[in-house]
């Protein structure tokens, strides 16, 4: 682990071999990182080289898990590719400099934005339709901009892998374990005596399918998270460990369940739903007409929210993503539900508690998460909606109880 002062030493090496001049940083302010990272903000002294006030450093410490290091790969490309865009369409900051063996990356600062964890949990109705239609603003031009970019961004993914092949095969590991942690979802469910219909297990397939191959593809950070979206002058993403080109569908379910894996005091609406749709579907109306057709684009997104309801459930039961990643590519594509049956843990009855406070965060989590996909499901025309909504129920009411605490 390194510390502040060669965190910033490297940095303004980094800066000054990019940049020219004699980079120096000051004011050096500690942020909060996600996992392991360690994240900084530095003023930058005033100098005609670089004309950034403020710049960000992350350093992510060597953790021996190479899925970090995979990770890291996959965030360096992220912000190269990101950075190449044009302004209008660039979703978050620019790189400026990096190192992959000291593991360090300098980034332009969004600034002193608040986060939309932060604003979401305000109880101001007004406000909070505001910021989700600029949250469908800021991924419809992302989408928008990015769909027919894919290529370039596999040029520098590949790029960074050939000079470090030794993360090659784990990028692979991470892209599967998306795809796994849907079927484990199904298997634990069924482990714990919800027989899954029809229709909920023929569009579980299609949400693993569209993973692969999804024909309305483009540039998403995928692991959307509240506290990783900064809403100052303009909507930033942050985080791009989990980037990469795959179903915009996946991201507009990430909104509409509340964001999985992350508890709010006010969960999102159904007009908060129904505005950031509709912000998103005018930025992209051009590039795919199939979105204003409403019962098309209703059941791409509930294929979309049923795939990251059933791969939190596995997420949950591994307790991260990486942790999910990292047990399904111990078992292949054949791995085996015996190895983590939990003969129904994550599902007990309200009578057979007492529960402890993490186990009621979990529960908490997969209410919020399966409830919004009943309410979003029974919107929509069909028996197949209808299924799943009443499903979706089920899960929801089961985890419902006791008192489920709020964050």
């Amino acid at each position: 682990m390194l510390s502040h002062d060669d965190i910033v030493d490297i940095a303004e090496t980094l800066l000054t071999q990019r940049f020219g001049g004699t980079q120096h940083l000051t004011e050096i302010q500690e942020l909060g990182g996600s996992g392991s990272s360690v994240v900084l903000r530095a003023r930058v002294s005033s100098s005609p080289f670089l004309q950034q006030r403020s710049v960000i450093l992350k350093f992510v410490p060597v953790t021996g898990d190479a899925l970090d290091d995979a990770a890291l790969i996959r965030e360096i490309a992220a912000y190269q590719f990101t950075t190449s865009l044009s302004e209008d369409v660039r979703p978050g900051p620019m790189l400026l400099a990096h190192d992959v063996d000291k593991r360090i990356l300098v980034i332009t600062d969004s600034g002193d934005g608040e986060t939309f964890a932060d604003l979401l949990d305000r109880n101001d109705p007004e406000r909070r339709v505001s910021i989700l239609r600029n949250l469908g603003i800021a991924l419809g031009r992302m989408h928008a901009g990015t769909a027919q970019r894919e290529t370039d961004f596999n040029v520098l993914l590949s790029r960074l892998l050939r000079a470090h092949p030794e993360t090659a095969e784990y990028q692979q590991i991470r892209e599967t374990a998306l795809i796994q942690a849907i079927q484990i979802g199904q298997d634990l469910l069924d482990s714990a005596g919800f027989g899954l219909p029809y229709e909920v297990s023929r569009l579980a397939d299609q949400s693993r399918e569209n993973l692969l191959s999804a024909h309305h593809r483009a540039f998403t950070p995928f692991d959307l998270s509240p506290d990783n979206i900064i809403v100052a002058e303009r909507t930033h993403f942050l985080d791009y460990e989990w980037a990469g080109f795959r179903d915009v569908s996946f991201d507009l379910a990430c909104v509409i369940a509340g964001f999985p894996q992350f508890l709010f005091a006010h969960p999102i609406s159904d007009e908060e739903v129904d505005v950031f749709i509709q912000a998103w579907t005018r930025e992209v109306d051009q590039l795919w007409p199939y979105v204003e057709n409403e019962d098309h684009l209703h059941f791409q997104i509930v294929s979309a929210l049923l795939g990251w309801a059933l791969s939190s459930v596995a997420l949950m039961h591994f307790g991260s993503m990486s942790g999910a990643a990292l047990n399904l590519a111990t078992g292949g594509e054949d791995f085996d539900i015996d190895q983590i049956d939990d003969s129904g843990y994550l599902f007990r009855r309200a009578e057979d508690g007492p529960f402890k406070h993490e186990e009621l965060i979990i529960r908490r989590d997969i209410y919020e998460t399966f409830e919004a996909l009943a309410r979003y499901a029974a919107r929509g025309h069909g028996n197949a909606c209808a299924s799943i909504s009443s499903f979706s129920q089920q899960i929801a009411d089961r985890v419902a109880k006791p008192g489920l605490p709020v964050r």
